[in-house]
């Protein structure tokens, strides 16, 4: 029988977490003017940041709206698609993992 912690090694915590920001960038209203966030250069006042946008225009990309999608961040769309590849790319080892693990376990 399975321990909890072999099923901690196989689990890949990395893609939980990307799975659990798309999921969220899914469900939240882009169009909504947001009031908090954690950018730390938005909130000592810098107007300009690198990154400020790119899960909006995730947000933006997931409601089909691909004007604002590109207007508010223009990696936006590449950066989902790397997101994607690399949830994939884990999700299968994970597999791999588990499939290894289990001919160890059971023989």
């Amino acid at each position: 029988m399975a321990t909890i912690r072999s099923i901690i090694k196989i689990i890949e915590w990395e893609a939980i977490f990307w799975t659990a920001g798309l999921i969220y960038l899914f469900f939240i209203n882009p169009y909504q003017v947001q009031h908090f966030t954690l950018c730390p250069f938005h909130n000592l006042g810098i107007t300009f940041c690198p990154g400020c946008g790119l899960g909006r225009s995730i947000s933006f990309f997931y409601h089909a709206d691909f004007f604002h999608s590109l207007r508010t961040h223009p990696l936006g769309i590449a950066a989902f698609i790397l997101i994607s590849f690399r949830i994939f790319k884990l999700s299968k080892n994970m597999i791999k993992n588990f499939n290894n693990n289990k001919e160890v376990m059971y023989g």
